[in-house]
Parts: C-alpha cells; sequence; structure tokens
C-alpha cells in the first residue's frame, strides 16, 4: 500500500501537497460486517454487488484492470477494458465491481462465472464507485464525497452503453435494505461521508448482507454414487487464526457443467490425510485435499456446532487465497460507528526517517542482515516451510555475490509478498513514490510512445532492501540499463503442462541445447524454481528486441512441428494438454524470467538453479533445490556449471537471419 495517512474530518486537501500519483495496483478498501445499516449524515449508502472486486489502472490510454489480489484480469473483461478508454483523462485509478446480471436483474455470482468461464465479457458490466488518482493527482486522502463527485464528473458526456455504470449512492433510508432483499440483491455497503481511501479492512465501509453468504476453504469431498456425477459434495473449513476449521459440507447449487469443471480441479490437488481431528458421525468418508480452493456458499444459519445449515455453493473465488478465509462475525452496528469515527479523525503519525544503511538499529523488532535493517524477521514467509523474512534475507545475503551479476544494472521486476506466499502477491515494475529504499535506482525505458521509470539496483544493499520491501522473486530483464532495447541473452522457458511426463521436458532442453550447438551457440541450463526448465543463450548486444524474440519463436516452432505430440508453441493452456509450452515470448522488451538463485513466491521455495548439462536427466527434479537445500549445493560444489557464462562471446550467423527472413535490428 502507498505511504498515504488519514486526513482529519475537518481538513480539507491542498492541491499544492497532493501525493504524486502512483500508476500501479494497490491495496483495496475492504468493508467489515455489521449486524445493521448505521443512521445518520455521517453516512451514505450504496448497493453491494454479487460480483468480482476490481481496481483499474488507466495511463495514457492503456487499460489494466485488476483483481483483488493484484492479478492482471484485463483479458477476462477485455470489453469493459475498451469501453474505459473513452473516458478522458491523461490518468486515472478507479474501483469497482464487475457483475453480471441474471434474469431478474440482480447481479448474480453464478452467471458470472459462467460467462467467464465461456470467455465472454460483452455482456457484463462494471459498477465504480471510487477514484483514487485523477490526472496525475492522489485524491485517495480527500473524503469519499469528495472522489465521488469528481468520479461523477468523469462519466459526464461518457456512452458506455449501460457497460460501465457510476455507482450512485443514497442518504439513509430506513426502508430501502429490506426493499435491496426482496430484489435478491447483496445487501448494502456504507461509507462515512468523510473517509480517506486508507486501502485497508476498516471500520469506515461496513457492509449488511440480505443474505448470510461468504466464503469457504475447500477441504476435500465425498465420492457420488451415481456414474458421471462428479461428486456429492464438497467439504468446507475457514482459518480461526492458524487453525483450520471444519464447517460442514454442500451439495447443492452445482450443475453438470460445475460438477466436471471442479471435479478436474479436485484431482489436479494433492490428497492428504485427513486435516481435522474430531468430525461428525455424519460426514462419511471423504478424500482429504490441501486446501487451495475457495468456494462461495449462501446458507440460512450456524448451528450450535459450528456447521452451515441449509448451505448452497455458488461458484469458485479465483480472486481470494485460501489463507485468509476465515468465518464472517458480524459487529454490532453501534461498535462500529464508534470505530469509524476514531479511525477517521484519529490524526496520523508522523512518518519515520528513511534510516541510512549504517546508521545503529535502534529497535529490537528490526535485524540487520549486511546493512539492512529486516522488519518483521519472525514473520512466516513460507508456512509450508516455516522459513521466516529474516532466513529469506540471510539467504540472498549468502548468495548476493552469486545472483548479482544476473540483475544489477538491469531493468527489474520483482514479485512482492506482503505478508507470506498463501497470501497477496504484486508483480512490482515501478519504485514506491514514498522512496525509502537503498541503493535502489530508477532507469528509463523508451516503451512505445512514451518514456517509463523502472528500478534497478547495482549492489547488495539495492538486493536486501528490496527482500526488505518483501520482495521474494527477482525478475531481470534480457537487457542491461544502459542499453535496454539491445538484449545480451535469449531465453527458451520449457512450462509443462500438468499432465505432461517430465521427460518431455528434459528432451525439450536438450534438442534446443542441440539446435543452439548446430547454429554455433553455446547455451546453458537453470530449474526455474518451479515446475520447469530455463535454457539461457548469452548473446552480442548487437540485435533489437524484435529480432531476438522471431529468432527464438522460429525455434519454438520448430520444435512444435517436429514433435507435435510433445511440443507446442502456442502460449494457450487449452491447446497444451500433455505437451510442453516452448515459451519464446519472455523475449522481448518489458518481458521478464526468474533470475538464477531467485527464490520462487510458491509454497515450496523453490529456487531457479543453474546446473550442468551432464545433470539433465529424467531422474533430475527441479523441487529437490529450494532455499533449504541451495546453500548445501553450493558449499558441496567444487566447480562453477555457468563458471563461462559471462565470458561468452557470440553472435547468430547473418546466413541463418537470412534464412529465417529476419531483420538484426
Amino acid at each position: 500500500m502507498d505511504d498515504l495517512t488519514y486526513r482529519p474530518r475537518s481538513a480539507k486537501p491542498s492541491p499544492a501537497k497532493t501525493a504524486k500519483a502512483n500508476l500501479q495496483f494497490r491495496d483495496l478498501e475492504l468493508a467489515t460486517l455489521a449486524d445493521a445499516v448505521p443512521e445518520g449524515p455521517d453516512w451514505v449508502h450504496e448497493v453491494k454487488f454479487d460480483g468480482y472486486r476490481t481496481l483499474t489502472v488507466i495511463d495514457g490510454g492503456q487499460v489494466t484492470m485488476y483483481s483483488r489480489s493484484g492479478l492482471d484480469w484485463t483479458s477476462k473483461y477485455r470489453d469493459i477494458a475498451r469501453r474505459l478508454k473513452a473516458f478522458k483523462v491523461d490518468n486515472a485509478i478507479l474501483d469497482g465491481e464487475i457483475v453480471a446480471l441474471n434474469e431478474h436483474g440482480a447481479s448474480s455470482f453464478s452467471r458470472l462465472k459462467a460467462e467467464l468461464t465461456a470467455g465472454r465479457s460483452d455482456e457484463l458490466q462494471y459498477y465504480v464507485f471510487d477514484l483514487l488518482v485523477l490526472n496525475g493527482e492522489d485524491v485517495s486522502r480527500q473524503t469519499l464525497l469528495q472522489r465521488k463527485a469528481k468520479l461523477e464528473a468523469l462519466f459526464s458526456g461518457v456512452d458506455f452503453g449501460n457497460h460501465v455504470i457510476y455507482s450512485e449512492h443514497f442518504q439513509e433510508n430506513a426502508n430501502f435494505l429490506p426493499h435491496l432483499c426482496s430484489l435478491d440483491m447483496e445487501g448494502i455497503i456504507s461509507k462515512r461521508v468523510d473517509s480517506p481511501y486508507s486501502g485497508k479492512r476498516g471500520k469506515a465501509w461496513l457492509k449488511v448482507k440480505c443474505h448470510k453468504r461468504q466464503e469457504f476453504v475447500v477441504v476435500g469431498f465425498t465420492e457420488s454414487s451415481h456414474v458421471g456425477r462428479g461428486f456429492r459434495s464438497l467439504l468446507l473449513g475457514y482459518y480461526d487464526g492458524p487453525t483450520l476449521k471444519f464447517a460442514g459440507k454442500v451439495g447443492t447449487g452445482f450443475n453438470d457443467d460445475t460438477l466436471r469443471e471442479i471435479r478436474k480441479k479436485l484431482d489436479q490437488i494433492k490428497v492428504i490425510p485427513k486435516p481435522f481431528s474430531k468430525l461428525p458421525p455424519d460426514v462419511g468418508k471423504g478424500t482429504w485435499i490441501e486446501p487451495k480452493l475457495v468456494c462461495e456458499v449462501e446458507f440460512t444459519e450456524w448451528t450450535p456446532e459450528g456447521r452451515l445449515r441449509h448451505p448452497s455453493f455458488q461458484g469458485l473465488r479465483e480472486d481470494k487465497p485460501a489463507k485468509a478465509i476465515a468465518r464472517d462475525t458480524a459487529l454490532p452496528v453501534a461498535t462500529a460507528v464508534r470505530a469509524a469515527a476514531a479511525e477517521v479523525t484519529t490524526e496520523p503519525a508522523k512518518p519515520a526517517k528513511a534510516r541510512h544503511p549504517a546508521a545503529p538499529l535502534k529497535s529490537s523488532d528490526r535485524i540487520d542482515v549486511s546493512g539492512i535493517g529486516i522488519s518483521h524477521p519472525n514473520r512466516v514467509v513460507f508456512p509450508a516451510l516455516g522459513v521466516t523474512k529474516l532466513e529469506l534475507a540471510r539467504y540472498y545475503a549468502s548468495v548476493a555475490e552469486r545472483i548479482l551479476p544476473h540483475v544489477a544494472h538491469r531493468p527489474l521486476s520483482l514479485v512482492r509478498v506482503p505478508e507470506n506466499v498463501d497470501g497477496q502477491q504484486f508483480f512490482q515494475r515501478h519504485l514506491p513514490e514514498r522512496g525509502g529504499l537503498h541503493n535502489v535506482k530508477a532507469v528509463d525505458v523508451p516503451v512505445k510512445d512514451r518514456t517509463e521509470e523502472y528500478m534497478q539496483i547495482e549492489d547488495r544493499l539495492g538486493l536486501l532492501s528490496l527482500v526488505q520491501w518483501g520482495g521474494i522473486e527477482f525478475h531481470p530483464w534480457g537487457s542491461r540499463a544502459d542499453r535496454p532495447t539491445l538484449p545480451d541473452r535469449m531465453i527458451f522457458d520449457l512450462d509443462p503442462d500438468p499432465e505432461a511426463p517430465w521427460e518431455s521436458v528434459t528432451d525439450g532442453a536438450a534438442e534446443i541445447r542441440d539446435r543452439m550447438t548446430e547454429l554455433g551457440l553455446e547455451s546453458f541450463l537453470k530449474t526455474t524454481g518451479g515446475k520447469g526448465l530455463h535454457v539461457v543463450v548469452p548473446i552480442e548486444r548487437k540485435y533489437g528486441w524484435p529480432a531476438i524474440k522471431a529468432f527464438t519463436k522460429a525455434i519454438a516452432e520448430s520444435m512444435a512441428q517436429d514433435s507435435p505430440m510433445r511440443f507446442i508453441a502456442n502460449m494457450s493452456k487449452a491447446k497444451r494438454k500433455g505437451r510442453i509450452f516452448v515459451d519464446y515470448l519472455r523475449n522481448d522488451l518489458t518481458s521478464t524470467a526468474a533470475s538464477a538463485f531467485s527464490v520462487r513466491a510458491r509454497s515450496g521455495a523453490g529456487v531457479s538453479t543453474p546446473l550442468f548439462w551432464k545433470e539433465l536427466s529424467p531422474k533430475l527434479r527441479p523441487s529437490d533445490y529450494n532455499i533449504e537445500t541451495i546453500v548445501k549445493r553450493l558449499d558441496k560444489q567444487k566447480a562453477d556449471p555457468w563458471a563461462d557464462y559471462f565470458e561468452v562471446r557470440q553472435q547468430i550467423r547473418p546466413e541463418i537471419l537470412k534464412a529465417l527472413k529476419i531483420d538484426p535490428k
């Protein structure tokens, strides 16, 4: 979240002091469940929609639409994104909800899921209810009513064809909630008129639901006795702190399509022992799985035993991590109103001054690692392994001399994780506006018809400063910062479908090596830190990105043509079944790939590990290389498999480019 503070109710924002806009994803304002609608002039109310919360960034005519967890879902909402270009703005950040209407005109989550599953977005609607940035000005600290007035003015004179809609608010009306509920709507969101946009869950926004409905974690399923039915019921749970608790099972609300769709997903998740010590006898024999899937369920009430009564399945949720699913408990409205007033009127604390790397630490909750103070050192970043933020920082400090040649002096992106890898993750391309990062600098990169600022580091302090900021994965560009349009390496990412045999992955890497050798090019092998392999080819800086992309595409397509049952050069997951995607798309301006020695922000804490070519065999298991094992490997290693990587000087022969009809520029 950006370093924005609350403004007292009586204060008005000064244009001269307004924060500079940060045009990227940021944490969303979330509402607290209350047991009634708050009354009085301090509150306004909006319709609560049953859809997907969506943050939109508009910048220079480009529209990016993010899920609540920061995933880029622009392609899912392509028709909405196209219409949003009609806004007469240089840039803006909008907050709203994507919905689909049922035959009664009410927002329907099941209808929304059906539309998205079918790949359709032309009948979706985007209700926009807040504005965070407008034409370079960050307005999130202004009051709700000030922001909504600016937002409403944006809609003036723009025809969105009822697909992009300003979400109006209304004053207190005692009959409005019963009226909405009679129309089968979701409920009401009540908001303090003087509240800033805080980017967290607070009491200044309250939600009051028409029906008892919330998300649950799918912890297992029971088999059906009917042939062809995917399963009988889903077994549900939720988290109470770190503890997973059983919530019952749901066996209604499914159709044939959802039964088949969900069963496919269930079969791809690891089966585990029963995660609960005691269960009611009527649960029956179940298959228990890792708690990864999240679904939404409507029910009438909780039983005294803590189970759902009359639950009905509404759909799977792709926008919320399983670890974030807790039991909803409505707060008494009087308590919520008092807390909201305190949130809005409390004076913000003065921001702390940035600590110089050489300055001594003054707080016992920060531990120094190579000159950078690591805050929250005991926070567990990888719950499955128990690896803490401090251990992550010490890992990067220990491999700094190895990873820096791959990431320093390059435009750099990273995957940031504010809490742990089971929660929210952000793909960070740009520096934060607030600064405070040691030895992290900006680099200007020409992108299409504009120049953008990306980040770069030069040394260990910069590396660890990004780890302190929540960085886990380091994704360098394939070019250096001084000449970003001229790549100095090519990369082939072998990305297997879950059903593809591992031997096809290793065969694919060997085939790329052999093809490169035939063309007079030396290549290097590493794991991705996930389920695939990278083949990396250093190259002299004399070709533009279009040439390198065209060359790698030709190799990938040739492999797919020669072995169509093993390889594919099309990124479509639907067409990839059982095959390896030879991903050449990472060879382009602004594209990235995980660096050698980078930890991946996944539960197993895999590390992208350089390998000797002689280690390539079907017995190779990339999962063997993680944050807990890589240091031991490096300690035992007598030679570096990539020792010659930065010494290689090689070019693509002109006759090859000519034969492929590739312009080297």
